[in-house]
């Protein structure tokens, strides 16, 4: 049976599943993090055993905490922190003033006083996913992002003999990963009802 390892960069993955539910006019559902990687794994067309799961989110800076949104998922992202096989690495959100004004200019009730900059998570998912195709731990990488920033990692997984699925949400584009990818796999409310909380 070939190992799997599913990279979920949350950031990409939690947008285009809120864009998906808005689209549709419907309630975007609570995943089950328990059981949403094996079911993912189980869409893969050969048998896979999932080896672990590395979830790559931003922690908000102290300012953004204040926002009860951010803190709420914060809160519930370091819950995952507790499950088997599973990992959660941080990057960062860091809010900066509009247009270089001081600090005490912005409000967290009002989002044109701040920009909102990621830091860390390309390179976290990088780092993370060609070191471990470095020692075999995986046969196949299972990638669920539509970021093509991700793509010269593909083509290093390629090099290396490794096969690559990227999943999205349906909705998203993955046609630049069509070449480069063995698979493209796209999720939708069918998948998310069978592994909702």
């Amino acid at each position: 049976m070939l190992k799997a390892m599913l990279f979920i960069d949350f950031e990409n993955f939690n947008i285009a599943k809120y864009n998906y539910y808005k689209k549709k006019g419907l309630q975007n559902p609570k995943i089950d993090f328990n059981d949403f990687p094996k079911q993912l794994i189980n869409k893969l067309k050969s048998k896979h055993v999932l080896v672990k799961t590395f979830l790559f989110y931003p922690k908000p800076d102290d300012f953004l905490m204040q926002h009860p949104q951010k803190a709420k998922i914060y809160n519930w992202i370091e819950t995952l922190k507790n499950m088997n096989h599973f990992a959660v690495v941080e990057g960062s959100h860091i809010a900066r003033p509009i247009n270089g004004k001081d600090t005490s200019t912005m409000d967290i009730n009002d989002s044109s006083t701040y920009n909102v900059v990621e830091k860390g998570t390309d390179v976290n998912v990088a780092v993370h996913i060609l070191t471990k195709a470095f020692h075999n731990a995986f046969d196949t990488a299972v990638i669920l992002s539509g970021d093509t920033d991700y793509l010269p990692i593909v083509n290093t997984l390629n090099m290396m003999g490794k096969s690559v699925v990227m999943v999205g949400v349906e909705g998203q584009n993955l046609s630049k990963f069509k070449e480069c990818s063995d698979a493209q796999v796209y999720i939708n409310d069918s998948f998310f009802n069978n592994c909702k909380l």
